[in-house]
């Protein structure tokens, strides 16, 4: 007996609905990239229950005949190639002839349309047509989809809530709405109006609707390019970040994708101007022949491949610096040229170096504590962190230097420094030279986290509250797990439409920059639907060790030295730093003696 055999249309089409539709928030991709193609000028999206009882698209472009109607069902049938040629030059978004039949299989679906000669209506149910007629309509199509999953219920029991779908929904209108201004739209859910664009074609007051007035105000418009590619659109100022990438939104020949060599590009120009882990907003288009681009390499379409990528990235790259430059404060220019970087060679040259004392302003003496102590080891009691941040409430606290120290591992004498950042210490083991900046961090970042062990609940009132804005769609979603936050101490009050207040901060948190480190929180939430506070808590524990250690070129008595060496040798780990780069290199007497060939 043959074993291997055909499968039925609707078990193929269901098979297709899987790698199409995970969620409704794809159909309603499917079906608005249609509506475009279609040349449409005003799309309607309404929604129920997060699209997991009902979805309607209603478009006014071109419509189809009452055969072309019956034949979308089709699997593979389409409007937009003929042949595997046109794979090499697509210029519509969809082109595949799976969408419409994978839906059909899992869902109700009703379809009416009119292409300005006569309307038509057909109507499935799981795969099953059910209804064929003709139907007076106004020019354009229509499509509902209702109960998606019904017939298929383990994708079912994968469903997120209403406002999780609803907002992935969301995100995705906004997109396409950033990718075609010159269209209207408009997104309801339960009857009630959330967002609508004019389709007046200017990219920066879909920015506003999406973002707000604040950011459009900071977005700086870009055009530029060479023979084959021409990118236009709008970077944010250096003011106006965020705590992902997932605002750097790219566009080829206006199809939204997530193209990784692009995003990098313009990332990377940023990395120069803006702090650790803060990304800039950016929605540029890349206009690039088709045929030097190949979008059939992603299921759902949302990658993209150039056959000359890297020049790409070079072109973004030259035209995103050439953009930020000029923002450079006049001063700074003007510093640059009268303060040279060559006063460290010219102390050499006139006076060598012999291992004498700095000059006495430049030491830091102990005066019989610990250099680290006398810079405030206690984050908590920084007057100038709490001046400039906080105001904490009058709890008692333990120490940092009250806590516990272990026993020294290995006793290293200090015997020097060079150039203000290592230490060159010895025992009857041979030499050490330490890089006292890492040492500090190590030091420092295990006397920490020793102290906050425990999530301290106490909370510290804000001088100046912290407002966050967010778009509609990551307000959604905020909204829903808003209670998450609450239980770690950071409670989001509704401020204004789609912007938060925090006003009071826990204890534990790294208070140097709370907007940044809240906004870490949140985008975990936002990317992850859930917090990981242990993971964030090692990030604050880091941030603070490194802001409470002494930097490079910094002098210290032979009594601070000694200090650092032996608390570094108190450590669990004292030989890496917080970043796993050594604190430390050790040479045996006999490696002396071999550098110096006295041994073979």
């Amino acid at each position: 007996m043959n074993r291997i055999h055909q499968l039925d249309a609707d078990t193929a089409n269901k098979i297709a609905a899987g790698e199409v539709v995970e969620r409704p928030a794809n159909v309603i991709k499917e079906l608005v990239e249609n509506s475009i193609d279609a040349k449409a000028s005003k799309i309607d999206v309404l929604v129920t229950e997060g699209g997991m009882e009902s979805m309607t698209i209603i478009d006014d472009g071109i419509g189809m005949s009452h055969e072309d109607a019956l034949m979308c069902f089709s699997r593979h049938a389409t409007s937009k190639i003929k042949d595997d040629h046109d794979l090499f030059n697509i210029t519509t978004l969809g082109f595949r002839g799976e969408a419409i039949p994978s839906i059909a299989s899992i869902a109700k679906f009703s379809l009416e349309t009119n292409d300005g000669h006569e309307g038509s209506q057909v109507i499935y149910e799981f795969g099953n047509r059910t209804q064929v007629g003709y139907l007076d309509c106004p020019q354009g199509t229509k499509i509902t989809v209702e109960k998606i999953f019904q017939n298929v219920p383990a994708r079912l029991k994968y469903m997120k809530s209403v406002n999780a779908e609803f907002a992935a929904i969301y995100t995705y209108l906004e997109r396409l709405a950033l990718a075609h201004s010159e269209i209207a739209f408009s997104l309801s859910h339960n009857g009630r109006e959330i967002f609508r664009t004019n389709g007046s074609g200017q990219l920066l007051e879909v920015i506003a609707v999406i973002y707000g007035m604040n950011v459009a105000k900071n977005m700086i418009p870009v055009d530029f390019g060479n023979e084959e590619f021409s990118i236009s659109g709008y970077v944010s100022n250096r003011e106006i970040t965020r705590a992902s990438k997932n605002h750097i939104i790219t566009l080829v020949n206006h199809r939204y994708v997530k193209n990784k060599k692009s995003i990098d590009a313009i990332n990377d120009v940023y990395r120069q101007y803006l702090s650790d882990k803060r990304f800039p907003i950016a929605v540029i288009n890349i206009e690039v022949d088709p045929y030097l681009v190949d979008v059939n390499v992603h299921p759902a379409k949302l990658e993209v491949r150039f056959s000359k990528e890297q020049e790409l990235h070079d072109i973004i790259t030259q035209g995103i610096n050439a953009v930020l430059k000029p923002q450079e404060p006049a001063e700074t220019i003007h510093q640059e040229p009268s303060q040279p970087f060559v006063f460290q060679t010219e102390k050499v040259q006139e006076e060598p170096f012999v291992f004498k004392e700095p000059i006495q302003e430049d030491v830091i003496e102990l005066n019989d504590e610990p250099v680290y102590d006398q810079m405030t080891l206690d984050l908590r009691e920084d007057e100038k962190v709490a001046d400039e941040h906080a105001d904490y409430q009058k709890e008692e606290k333990t120490s940092l230097k009250d806590l516990p120290q272990n026993p020294i591992k290995e006793k290293i004498y200090a015997k020097g420094q060079i150039r203000g950042s290592y230490i060159i210490g010895e025992n009857e083991r041979g030499m050490y030279l330490v890089d006292q900046h890492a040492a500090l961090t190590r030091i420092h970042y295990e006397r920490y986290k020793n102290a906050y062990q425990k999530l301290d609940r106490h909370m510290q009132s804000l001088l100046v509250p912290v407002t966050l804005e967010y778009t509609p769609s990551e307000f959604m979603r905020l909204e829903e797990h808003k209670n998450e936050l609450k239980a770690v101490g950071i409670e989001l009050e509704v401020m204004g439409p789609h912007t938060y207040c925090v006003r009071e901060l826990p204890m534990w948190m790294d208070m140097s920059d709370p907007t940044s480190f809240i906004e870490q929180m949140i985008e975990q939430i936002l990317s992850n639907q859930q917090l990981d506070v242990i993971e964030l808590m090692e990030e604050a524990i880091k941030s603070l060790a490194n802001q409470a250690s002494i930097k490079d070129n910094t002098y210290l008595s032979q009594q601070a030295m000694q200090a650092i060496l032996d608390d570094l040798m108190r450590c669990d780990n004292p030989y890496v730093d917080i970043k796993s780069h050594p604190t430390f290199v050790f040479y045996s007497d006999y490696e002396l003696e071999k550098l110096f060939k006295k041994v073979n």
